[in-house]
């Protein structure tokens, strides 16, 4: 599947919402490597990256701030500082609910290219209560550290 294929598939998805689409980390995995312009976002806290693992390569603008989960106030000034507004960025969180949140935001800012990675990092927690096994970054099998 090819990149145009990748969005069109992406923007089905997110039909009704106002960022460009909803990708599958397998999708958003295929993006970073073909798409001259793809750029991955991660807008989970940062103990949330010491504690889960983080993808390499990727830049990190937190949504939300811990401890209190509370907004970030310079949210807008930092993805200013490193994502340009005709850039495909690919929004990623711990499951899929903040980068959504931050992709609708985007959008309000004028960024037509931002995509949320369903699933986020970690995905729902299995049956055990864990995570990184039913859905997103990990369960998916893509490339990950740990710190």
């Amino acid at each position: 599947m090819d990149t145009a294929e990748i969005l069109a598939r992406a923007a089905e998805r997110a039909q009704g919402k106002k960022h460009a689409g909803d990708l599958t980390p397998e999708e958003a995995h295929a993006l970073l490597r073909e798409h001259p312009k793809a750029k991955l976002i991660d807008v989970r806290s940062h103990p949330e990256l010491e504690f889960s693992g983080f993808v390499e390569g990727c830049c990190h603008v937190p949504w939300k701030l811990y401890p209190g989960m509370t907004p970030n106030p310079d949210f807008d000034k930092q993805i200013q500082s490193v994502a340009q507004a005709d850039e495909v960025l690919l929004l990623l969180c711990r499951t899929g609910g903040r980068s959504t949140e931050a992709a609708e935001h985007l959008a309000d800012l004028g960024y037509t290219h931002a995509y949320n990675i369903l699933g986020g990092f970690d995905g729902k927690p299995d049956q055990e209560g864990k995570r990184g096994k039913v859905e997103g970054w990990k369960a998916s099998g893509l490339p990950w550290r740990h710190p």
